[in-house]
């Protein structure tokens, strides 16, 4: 679970399997609530993921190893999802020293409004002391939906080489039916636990719903102030009984949530891709999102409910959800099963971003002569 790790993870082993001939490693920082992200899949024998410690600041944590182990590995090609961390300095210095070969960065929607505005002062700082620099040396940038791409256009950003290529999911599981003797009323929450994912504001817009008999189900992890905060949320509207925490779920424990469940939601108030989104869809749900996804396909096939992040309109989503008959959402589901199978798979995802690589190798061979 988690988005940057689960984009990374899918893209390196579908391109792993491409450049066979090739090592590839995952560089990331220890994570307690990350440290099983790869459980859920199989790895192919030249991929491996190596975890650094890491010391200092949360807002700003630092890896004495990082450095040494992109040296020791000595890549041909470097691809950096995300910004404002220390990966952001050694992939810039990296490049510097390796000219001829190859960076590219997914900002994974960090520089849209809504993150950006998160800790401003601190990201205004390292935009003008390294994320710059390091944008305008890279030789591609990756936006993983056209809502960030419109994001770029507007900011008017100076990129060599800048593309949309959707994130890509694994289909998990195909073919889900719901049958009318395991047909449960479970709506849930998949994902890290923060502001920007809109849990209080789905809080407020539950107090104006009739469950019917339904419940809600928080599945992830985040900062325990935060959850405490949402707690006393859930006491103030009396919604102990409607709704249930869980720990985050991977591997099987995640298939199994998902396969149980009859509904998903997630109410970000900002979000690049939103890959829980897809992999839900994947497991046959239908889904609740906001606008400020970019995923107004679900309003486009009828795989949901697309709506304005605010608490009216989200109630009127959920008790829409909850007043629908079983067949209604299992019709939902398979048009969402559909929709994931044509768009995002994660072989057609990773061959974009192989053609992607070829271009800029030869580009270089030819600059070269």
């Amino acid at each position: 679970m988690g988005g940057l790790s689960s984009s990374v993870l899918h893209l390196a082993i579908c391109l792993s399997k491409i450049y066979k001939e090739n090592k590839h490693l995952i560089l990331v920082q220890e994570d307690p609530n990350y440290e099983n992200f790869e459980i859920d899949y199989i790895l192919p024998d030249n991929l491996s993921v190596e975890r650094l410690s890491k010391v200092g600041p949360k807002i700003y944590p630092f890896s004495f190893e990082m450095k040494n182990k992109i040296n020791s590995f000595n890549p041909d090609l470097i691809y950096l999802k995300g910004l404002w961390k220390q990966t952001s300095i050694e992939a810039y210095l990296w490049k510097k020293k390796n000219k001829k070969k190859i960076l590219i960065v997914s900002p994974a929607g960090m520089l849209q409004p809504v993150p950006f505005s998160h800790n401003k002062f601190k990201k205004k700082l390292s935009l003008f002391f390294i994320e710059n620099k390091l944008l305008k040396i890279c030789d591609l940038v990756q936006s993983v939906s056209e809502l960030e791409q419109s994001c770029f256009l507007k900011r008017n950003y100076k990129f060599k080489r800048q593309i949309y290529i959707p994130e890509g999911i694994p289909i998990l599981y195909k073919g889900l039916k719901l049958k009318k003797n395991n047909f449960s009323k479970k709506l849930i929450f998949l994902s890290r636990i923060s502001p920007i994912k809109g849990l209080e504001i789905f809080i407020e817009a539950l107090a104006l719903v009739n469950f019917k008999g339904w419940q809600f189900i928080i599945y992830g992890f985040g900062d325990e102030k935060y959850i405490k905060k949402i707690e006393l949320l859930i006491r103030k509207y009396n919604l102990e009984k409607n709704i249930k925490w869980a720990s985050s779920v991977f591997g099987k424990e995640k298939c199994i949530a998902y396969e149980e469940a009859s509904g998903f939601v997630l109410p970000s108030l900002s979000e690049a891709f939103g890959i829980s989104i897809a992999e839900a869809m994947s497991f046959g749900l239908p889904v609740i999102t906001t606008t400020a996804t970019p995923w107004l396909d679900i309003q486009k096939e009828k795989t949901g409910w697309y709506v304005k992040p605010n608490k009216i309109e989200l109630a009127k989503a959920v008790q829409s959800l909850f007043d629908s008959k079983e067949e209604e959402l299992i019709i939902m589901g398979e048009r969402a099963q559909k929709l994931i199978a044509k768009r995002y798979d994660w072989n057609k995802t990773a061959k974009q971003m192989e053609e992607q690589i070829e271009i800029i190798k030869k580009f270089k061979k030819e600059f070269e002569k």
